[in-house]
């Protein structure tokens, strides 16, 4: 299984954006996130104060991996 952080940017409710992070296992992917979301980075940086960050970690099968789309070159 792969590991993923998956961060959702929020303003009035409803997600504008999402960005998912590689991680190499569970444990690694718990300390990204406190880290991302307890201090100021790239990550809480990103937009205005109006928008909430949540975060999560996530196990995906090889099955869920084939779903996610990848970004076009």
């Amino acid at each position: 299984m792969k590991t993923v952080l998956v961060i959702a940017y929020l303003m009035g409710g409803h997600v504008i954006e999402t960005e998912t992070i590689d991680a190499t296992n569970m444990d690694a992917c718990k300390v990204t996130k406190e880290m991302a979301l307890a201090e100021k980075t790239p990550i809480t940086t990103r937009y205005g104060a109006n928008v909430v960050i949540a975060a999560e970690c996530k196990e995906l099968s090889a099955s869920a991996q084939a779903n996610i789309r990848k970004p076009a070159l």
